[in-house]
């Protein structure tokens, strides 16, 4: 290879790695935490902790959501940072966040001093809610019935926007942030089944070959939040394969 040769590549791997390093993505629309549904797979939800679950950019500011209040953050964007101003407060300390955009549709949010994690949170662009990415991650699916006895193999659908032949419920909603954490003291993930005349509270887990349990919760205790115990089994649900 001729040293004329070496030269011309070495001055395109130059150009080539500078362009890389200068591209300038821009965030729009609506981001979704991508760590969070990664980890709820296998994890309590009340074991997983987060800044945010869902932000949305404007043109100037970010709309936050934390499952239980929303809020508006200004911020200011350098390259491919953007800096969120105000973002929370430690110790009475009024704290910054820093997002780091790796493309136009995904960005990684540095927060692992507020969720004491030894990584950062990483987002993705969505069309759909958080709460809705959530259910189809979690509960989406169709399921038989095989506990109680009196229901086996009733086939039952969970969407990611209401439960179909469930006997009782039409709706459902995956609790993952706010009051509802706090109501039941057994380590267990939490839901609600609702249906137009009545909501009610349950624990589920993930049981032995692909199975859902859930398990009734004692009622809740005159002017305490919190303090409810887990009773016992409601359904067990086996998923059934496409």
């Amino acid at each position: 290879m001729t040293a004329l040769n070496r030269l011309l590549i070495t001055f395109l791997c130059i150009t080539f790695f500078s362009c890389e390093k200068n591209t300038n993505y821009n965030l729009s629309g609506t981001f979704i935490n991508k760590t969070y549904l990664e980890q709820s797979k296998t994890a309590l939800l009340s074991d997983i902790p987060f800044y945010a679950v869902e932000l949305t950019f404007n043109k100037d500011s970010i709309l936050f959501s934390n499952g239980f209040e929303t809020g508006k953050l200004a911020y200011n964007k350098k390259g491919n940072q953007y800096l969120l101003k105000k973002a929370y407060q430690n110790n009475g300390i009024i704290k910054d966040l820093i997002i780091e955009a790796t493309s136009d549709s995904t960005f990684t949010l540095l927060d692992h001093d507020y969720t004491t994690r030894n990584s950062d949170s990483n987002f993705k662009k969505s069309k759909i809610a958080f709460e809705t990415a959530l259910a189809q991650n979690l509960l989406e699916g169709q399921y038989e019935i095989h506990f109680p006895d009196s229901l086996k193999t009733r086939k039952v659908n969970f969407e990611s926007n209401g439960v179909t032949n469930l006997p009782g419920y039409i709706q459902y909603s995956i609790c993952y942030s706010g009051d509802c954490m706090q109501l039941v003291d057994d380590k267990i993930n939490l839901i609600t089944l609702t249906n137009s005349h009545k909501t009610d509270f349950f624990g589920w887990k993930r049981g032995a070959d692909n199975t859902l349990e859930f398990y009734t919760v004692s009622a809740p205790i005159p002017d305490i939040k919190g303090g409810q115990k887990i009773i016992e089994k409601a359904f067990v649900l086996k998923k059934v394969p496409k």
